[in-house]
């Protein structure tokens, strides 16, 4: 049986890292949301179809990046607890790196460190092999 704290510690600073990103995001678009929709329509440079095509713009920016945190962390969760059981690390690590390429390249690379952790963490879960110890002599 081999210890996986740094996987798990990886992991759990990548959720971290995503759900603090999701919540910013989150209330950041509650919050200012409707400050820039008013700012893009009152540019007198813009006409009224192309503010209000902007305005949605940015705003369904704003909830795919919080869509995308969540899912991230959901499928970082599911990593850990598959690691906690310590029984299928490479399926964990399997979940690890596909959570770290959706995250990285569906938020455009806003969210490279939790994605590097995940990498990291799933890397290691794949690699790390138990050492067989009737072999030692």
């Amino acid at each position: 049986m081999i210890k996986r704290t740094a996987e798990l510690v990886l992991g759990i600073i990548g959720v971290v890292f995503n759900v603090l990103g999701a919540i910013l995001v989150g209330l950041f678009m509650i919050a200012a949301g409707d400050s820039i929709n008013e700012e893009i329509k009152n540019d007198p440079t813009i006409s009224a179809e192309d503010a209000a095509l902007a305005s949605n713009f940015v705003d369904g920016l704003g909830w795919f990046f919080v869509i995308v945190c969540v899912i991230g962390a959901i499928l970082g969760v599911v990593g850990i607890l598959l690691l906690r059981r310590n029984s299928s690390a490479i399926a964990s690590g399997v979940i690890f790196i596909v959570a770290a390429v959706l995250i990285t390249f569906l938020t455009f690379f806003v969210a490279i460190i939790p994605a590097v952790l995940y990498l990291v963490a799933g890397i290691l879960a794949i690699v790390r092999k138990p050492i067989d110890t009737n072999k030692i002599q």
